[in-house]
């Protein structure tokens, strides 16, 4: 590593050590800084040789990723794309239990919407887990689940006569 890119190579260093990145990322972040082309192309070159950066470690972190984020399959896809990984392994991600996110999520919500008509809570989580990536199916679960101990309008209706 030539002398020059000491100081590409330590402010690398010093991004990755606080956060895991992808290489697209550290690319980018580097960019910013001002360092050339070159330098950065050395400096990533060295890093994954070293096995610093891997973006397919990233990718089986996946479900980490979706549990602490509260996504599901097609709002994890997104933001491995926003984090500039590759579609080809964005397609090879692990499956995550979209239930038992979104179930979680869902108790973490349900207090905001506590004094909302049932078909308003329906659509307000059926579009806040939609807007956070899952599945039409998993949605449909999660309200079926989540809502079905609570009685609608219609339910009262149908039972008095």
């Amino acid at each position: 590593m030539k002398k020059q890119n000491s100081e590409t190579l330590k402010y690398a260093l010093m991004l990755i050590t606080k956060k895991d990145r992808t290489e697209a990322e550290l690319r980018n972040r580097l960019h910013r800084k001002g360092f050339s082309d070159t330098e950065i192309d050395e400096v990533v070159k060295y890093l994954k040789q070293n096995g610093f950066i891997d973006d397919t470690k990233f990718i089986q972190k996946a479900e980490k990723l979706a549990e602490d984020r509260f996504l599901g399959t097609m709002g994890l896809k997104n933001y491995l794309v926003r984090k500039g990984i590759d579609k080809e392994l964005i397609e090879s991600i692990p499956q995550i239990d979209e239930l038992a996110i979104a179930k979680k999520l869902i108790q973490r919500k349900l207090h905001l919407i506590k004094n909302n008509s049932f078909n308003k809570k329906k659509a307000k989580i059926a579009g806040y887990l939609l807007r956070r990536g899952f599945s039409w199916e998993t949605v449909n679960k999660c309200i079926n689940d989540s809502l079905g101990d609570i009685e609608s309008p219609e339910d009262k209706i149908f039972r008095e006569d």
